[in-house]
């Protein structure tokens, strides 16, 4: 039996149990306490990882190019505004906002980032709102107050996301597609409300604090763009699918049973592993175990936090997906513990053994991706967001090596957890 099989079976297993000890109908895994290290220096080369081989989008429909061209002429036009040499009396300041602007014409010419389309949309409107900055650092600094027009444009921002979110129906052909593609939708909208918040105001000198004007600015030139896109996701999903119906109850529904199987998990899999303690009587101080066990109570404990944040914010096709994610997680810790117990994970790392966990990695994701279809692939995301994040820790020289050998283990374990995982949330949906 392979451990894919394996880990199906004990995934459903675990779901049975947990259900029958806590709802009918309904299953459940996962959780545990928090970790804390600090990122101490390494010598692991930069090559140790290689680059994430991302599967195909899970969204199901193109994502057009169009959007991407909007956010490069809007930064392009703002950036217009401010001479490459500024006249400020202020010589810190002018240079300050020259090289600013230079650095936001460099992002502007830089490629999109890797990944699917629908998250190299973030890295646009990261870039707008820095050409936003720019500009109102510049007019504040030249003596133009926006202070009331940032009050105006935060109101119509709002406005148009309250009708956007007020006529959210989840059109879709089917309440997986539902799932897939108002996920994104959800986070925009989220994206946008965070940023409408009046963290940063507008001073009442501007001239006196370009910079805060400019941050100010940039807030909700940001909260645009977040909206902007939602409003084009919908449109281009919907432009694509004649047949789309409402889902909205659907949802809710699945997302309030999956949130339910989730609490029962965690719960049963806390009892079984017997609370925050590694497993077994040794010692496992300062071994990849230990960090290995820490890994998963940490993910976890986020991952079911994600679920119940969704659930409650009314974000239904968020709380679907991620109540997978959870799923799968919890499986990839209980795996993880039997392991330990069976005298796993006790080796030392090298170069070697993290190339070798980065290949098992690597490879369990795409095996993942490609038997799940669109909704495992969905699923495996946080799975390539960590191999992501340690190979730029690496190259920066902080990456721990029993730490980075522990996250690779577990997205290995994640990983081969996805395909039951989406199947269960899948059977929920139809």
């Amino acid at each position: 039996m392979t451990r894919r099989s394996g880990s199906r079976r004990r995934f459903l297993a675990g779901l049975g149990a947990a259900g029958a000890a806590a709802i009918a109908g309904c299953s459940g895994l996962p959780f545990t306490g928090e970790e804390k290290r600090g990122g101490a220096r390494a010598s692991i080369s930069s090559d140790a990882i290689g680059p994430v081989d991302w599967p195909g989008s899970p969204f199901p429909v193109a994502v057009p190019a169009s959007m991407t061209d909007a956010h490069e002429t809007r930064i392009r036009r703002l950036l217009d505004d401010v001479p490459a040499d500024p006249d400020i009396p202020n010589d810190a300041v002018a240079a300050s906002i020259a090289d600013d602007r230079e650095r936001a014409l460099r992002n502007a010419d830089g490629d999109s980032p890797d990944g699917w389309r629908v998250d190299a949309l973030s890295a646009w409107r990261r870039r707008r709102a820095d050409a936003a900055e720019v500009r109102g650092a510049y007019r504040a600094a030249t003596g133009t107050d926006d202070g009331s027009d940032v009050v105006a444009r935060r109101r119509a921002v709002r406005d148009d996301r309250g009708a956007l979110a007020a006529d959210l129906e989840f059109r879709a052909e089917s309440p997986i597609e539902a799932v897939l593609a108002y996920e994104t939708v959800e986070s925009l909208l989220a994206e946008c409300e965070r940023h409408l918040r009046p963290r940063t105001t507008y001073p009442a000198d501007p001239i006196a604090e370009p910079f805060r004007a400019g941050e100010a600015l940039a807030r909700v030139e940001r909260a645009r763009a977040a909206v902007t896109d939602a409003e084009g996701i919908r449109a281009a999903y919907l432009a694509q699918r004649d047949e789309a119906v409402p889902r909205r109850a659907s949802l809710f529904a699945v997302a309030e049973e999956l949130r339910r199987s989730v609490r029962a998990t965690r719960a049963n899999v806390r009892e079984r592993e017997g609370g925050e303690t590694p497993p077994g009587d040794e010692d496992l101080s300062g071994t990849v175990a230990q960090e290995l066990f820490a890994t998963g109570e940490r993910r976890i404990e986020s991952a079911t936090d994600d679920v119940e944040r969704a659930v409650d914010a009314g974000d239904y096709a968020t709380a679907v997906a991620e109540a997978g994610v959870a799923l799968a997680e919890v499986e990839a810790f209980r795996t993880a513990v039997d392991e330990i117990r069976d005298g796993g994970h006790r080796e030392d790392p090298s170069e070697a053994s993290i190339r070798s966990a980065a290949e098992r990695a690597q490879a369990a994701v795409r095996e993942a991706a490609d038997d799940g279809g669109p909704l495992a692939a969905r699923l495996v995301r946080p799975g390539l967001e960590t191999i992501g994040l340690l190979g730029d820790r690496i190259e920066r020289g902080y990456a721990a090596p029993r730490a980075t050998q522990a996250e690779l283990a577990f997205v290995d374990l994640y990983a081969d957890a996805v395909p039951p995982a989406a199947e269960f949330v899948r059977e929920r949906l139809t």
